[in-house]
């Protein structure tokens, strides 16, 4: 039997690595675990030989710092994730979330750079509101948040659309592109669902067993409890920014990658009452 390809992971210990690995298995991969030393097998083990495929699930702003890497270890073919955040944070009066976008943005361009002069062939995937409902950053608050304060904070009418996308879709994705080499650069992954932003919430309170309680407070209060969130390490990513976005569409069209990658999201589902996640 002929031994399974290797593929290497750039941020296999993240959220998305825990989607990722066991996707690649199935497969038919052997995902080879990349950290800032030398590569590794997912099972521990020293990496031999070359390694021609990649995902990189890291930071795509920290990609550039691996591309001699890559080109040591012979690499042909690399997915990379980013974000919709380039687009949906360029305009944002809040300058930390424009710097985001801006390093989104001009990393992608690295990479699509570094591989055409390099000849390998680069896809860029970027998904929306990533979750799991345990350890993503933003379905997994409202989650601790609810369960703590029996209520959730919006401001105005949070009617701005939102397309949660399952991180087991985007490790789907990761695999389908790193088979099939896809014609575009970059796709968009979006969820099945664009669903207002209150109803989402409703939908956590909903996977929880407790009755939707979505408050709408006045934006001068949430500008004056942002600042006392982030004392704590749960909250230091919330800004007023996020709060004014409740009411505007974040939604992007995800049927190149349907087309292209097979790419058949599931509805925004939480399993009911998912375990607390651990601080």
């Amino acid at each position: 039997m002929e031994p399974a390809p290797p593929v290497g992971v750039l941020g296999a210990t993240g959220f998305v690595g825990r989607a990722l690995l066991p996707r690649l298995e199935a497969g038919g991969w052997r995902p080879i675990a990349c950290g800032r030393e030398e590569p590794a097998d997912a099972s521990g083990g020293a990496s031999p030989g070359s390694v021609a495929h990649w995902v990189a699930i890291c930071p795509i702003w920290v990609l550039p710092g691996h591309f001699s890497r890559l080109e040591s270890a012979g690499a042909t073919r690399i997915v990379a994730l980013s974000s919709t955040s380039r687009f949906t944070k360029r305009e944002s009066p809040d300058a930390s979330e424009r710097r985001t976008a801006a390093r989104l943005e001009t990393a992608e361009q690295a990479l699509l750079d570094w591989a055409g002069r390099s000849g390998v062939a680069a896809t860029i995937l970027r998904p929306t509101l990533i979750y799991d409902g345990i350890h993503d950053r933003n379905i997994a608050m409202m989650v601790t948040w609810i369960r703590r304060w029996g209520f959730f904070p919006v401001v105005g009418k949070a009617c701005g659309l939102r397309q949660p996308v399952h991180v087991d879709d985007v490790a789907s994705a990761c695999v389908a592109a790193i088979t099939a080499a896809p014609p575009e650069p970059a796709y968009d992954l979006s969820g099945a669902e664009a669903l207002p932003y209150r109803r989402m919430v409703e939908r956590v309170f909903e996977s929880l067993g407790k009755p939707p309680r979505v408050v709408s407070l006045p934006r001068w209060l949430v500008q004056m409890g942002i600042p006392v969130l982030r004392a704590l390490p749960r909250y230091r990513h919330l800004t007023t920014a996020m709060f004014d976005r409740m009411d505007e569409d974040l939604a992007f069209e995800h049927a190149a990658a349907a087309r292209d990658l097979g790419f058949s999201p599931r509805p925004f589902v939480l399993p009911s009452a998912p375990p607390a996640a651990h601080p």
